[in-house]
């Protein structure tokens, strides 16, 4: 027994050691012996404390720059007689995704045989499950999904091929209703082709934006046409950047049998080519697990697909870059960005829109690095707070409400007690107007959800906070109503004091002015847990513990009409309500945010509310 356990344990740290190098073929290797490793384990329950540890110490890696997914699928022969020897030169990582549908059994002269198949596996490619019969995936079948899935399955059981964790839609035909169904029977990543964002003859596709995109839902950069050029496979490819993923769809290299999807092998060894001499990253689907948490996914899976299509329609771009307008500019966001925040070169470039090379330059230049050392902050200082740079979306998973968020309303507050962390304030996230019968969005911090001027196809231009002198910043806007709000922020040595105005520039009253306000936690370790187990809802207060109960963090808003958490988020809100504006006023509140370490939050609680926040920074 103890022999089995050590075997065990010596083939996780060899699989993890290969795993920890290149992406290509010895990484395919690793994830080979992972898998088998883990298929072994299941047989010897004492070691499963054994693989949660494993697992638990292989971090996630940031999502590099030029990270690409090449994915095969049919069984087509080629796969096995052209397209295996060209990935080998190149040591590029791929998923074959295997079907017996068409005349797979009877036809092996355009397919593969279950032999091919299983030596493709050994070479250390993944192999991924596209159904036994090619079914397409919707709502009339998705009783025998199970079935045709298992069916594959067991092929690959039966031929030493490790089980599929990933999965192809035939045809790519979706429906959501099959995504609890492949979870259940072990599926961890899915891809789809790029409809319905783009027309499936167009062969065209998105990224895939994890944490926007569910996993089971993955969509294609690009899928291969006959009538591709190499200027198309770039288009596609050139989309992995920004934290995003290109994840690209080939049937047959060539496709004797589906003349509509055949890629040429004079074609493919140029995308090759182009990848390899470009320095693009190129694996398997089941190594988006190094990158990618298959268990953080939107609860709203197709809102992303809806917001790709509008843009679309639109001929919209978006990103949504803030490039810095001068050699001053480029300095501070650089600071800000890789100093303050500790952003990768990707989080970097989805803030700037800057390349990597570009950035390096930058920051070689002006001598801005990423700190080493921990700083002890001076106990008599203010706390240390800065416009929240966007590039790294300060949600964890939790992104239905906030596709493509606006950076101008968020600003980071860092911990006293260790200042490379962080937490998030919006100030406003939105603001509510009654109107007749109906309550109308005013204003929201990001572009997916309907506001009364995205409604009438009018765009607010983007804005940035002033920073002041003391260290404070401010921001206001006056909308096409002439509805006027700002907010100013305003750091002490133990609190951050907060002011929200509305001016009614209009000749109605306004009524039902409903404040949302969000303090979002995922920058700081101690507080990220997705539970509102952790929080003390106490009109107006907001309080989040850590686990050991002995710091806290305390936000406030007068006139409270809502304190709330999100535990998917995690976030934490204390939303307020002005007073109705009459035509012509201007009214305020106040809010509050601080620290707290000691593990008496009544006394805490009740010290606050007896000081004078509410009458603004002193």
């Amino acid at each position: 027994m103890w022999t089995v356990r050590l075997h065990l344990l010596m083939l996780s740290q060899t699989a993890a050691c290969y795993a920890g190098k290149s992406s290509s073929y010895s990484t395919n290797l690793a994830t080979n012996m992972l898998i088998n490793y883990r298929q072994f384990a299941q047989s010897f329950a004492f070691i499963l404390p054994i693989l949660t540890m494993t697992h638990r110490l292989m971090a996630l890696e940031p999502i590099p720059e030029k990270l690409v997914v090449l994915t095969f699928d049919d069984s087509v022969k080629s796969h096995y007689t052209t397209v295996r020897p060209i990935l080998k030169k190149y040591g590029f990582g791929a998923t074959f995704f295997i079907t017996e549908g068409f005349d797979f059994p009877t036809n092996k002269k355009d397919y593969m045989t279950w032999d091919e198949i299983a030596a493709l596996s050994k070479d250390g490619f993944e192999i991924g499950n596209h159904t036994r019969d090619h079914m397409g995936v919707t709502t009339a079948n998705l009783s025998k999904l199970e079935e045709q899935v298992e069916a594959i399955n067991k092929q690959c059981d039966a031929h030493g091929i490790p089980r599929p964790t990933t999965f192809a839609y035939p045809g790519n035909a979706i429906t959501p209703e099959a995504m609890p169904i492949l979870k259940k029977l072990g599926i961890r990543f899915a891809r789809r082709g790029g409809s319905p964002e783009y027309e499936y003859r167009e062969g065209r596709g998105f990224a895939y934006e994890p944490g926007l995109d569910h996993p089971l839902l993955i969509p294609s950069a690009g899928d291969a046409r006959p009538d591709w050029t190499l200027e198309n496979f770039i288009v596609a490819v050139e989309q992995a950047k920004f934290g995003r993923i290109a994840v690209l769809q080939f049937h047959g290299v060539p496709d004797m049998a589906h003349s509509w999807v055949n890629t040429s092998p004079q074609n493919f060894e140029a995308y090759m080519k182009f990848l390899a001499t470009n320095h693009f990253t190129v694996i398997a689907m089941r190594d988006l697990a190094k990158y990618v948490d298959p268990e953080i996914a939107p609860s709203k899976p197709l809102n992303v697909v809806a917001d790709r299509q509008q843009s679309v329609a639109k001929k919209i771009c978006r990103d949504d870059f803030r490039k810095p307008q001068s050699e001053s500019d480029l300095r501070y966001w650089l600071t800000n960005m890789i100093v303050d925040h500790g952003f990768t070169s990707v989080e970097v470039s989805a803030a700037t829109g800057l390349s990597a090379d570009e950035i390096s330059a930058a920051a070689e230049r002006l001598s801005i690095h990423t700190p080493t050392l921990k700083t002890t902050p001076d106990p008599h200082a203010a706390l240390k707070i800065r416009p929240y740079p966007g590039g790294r979306h300060p949600r964890i998973g939790f992104l239905d409400g906030a596709i493509r968020p606006q950076r101008e309303t968020k600003f980071s507050v860092f911990l006293p007690w260790d200042q490379s962390q962080y937490v998030v304030a919006d100030i406003p996230e939105a603001i509510w107007v009654q109107q007749a019968d109906r309550r109308q969005l005013l204003y929201l911090a990001h572009t997916d959800v309907p506001t009364m001027w995205s409604r009438q196809n009018i765009s607010l231009q983007p804005l940035e906070w002033t920073r002041q002198q003391d260290g404070s910043l401010r921001i206001e806007r006056v909308l096409p109503n002439r509805v006027g709000f700002g907010a100013a922020i305003k750091p002490t040595h133990d609190n951050v004091r907060m002011e929200l105005w509305i001016k009614n520039g209009t000749n109605e009253t306004l009524r039902g002015l409903v404040v949302q306000n969000c303090v979002m936690l995922k920058g700081a370790d101690e507080f990220k847990a997705t539970t509102n187990d952790n929080k003390v809802f106490r009109s107006p207060f907001v309080a989040c513990r850590n686990e050991k109960g002995n710091r806290w963090i305390i936000t406030a808003w007068e006139n409270c009409v809502r304190p709330w958490g999100n535990p998917p988020c995690p976030c934490m809100h204390s939303d307020p309500q002005f007073t109705d504006c009459a035509p012509g006023e201007t009214q305020r509140l106040h809010g509050w945010l601080s620290f707290f370490e000691g593990t008496d939050i009544d006394a805490e609680l009740k010290r606050i509310a007896n000081s004078d926040w509410r009458h603004g920074a002193k």
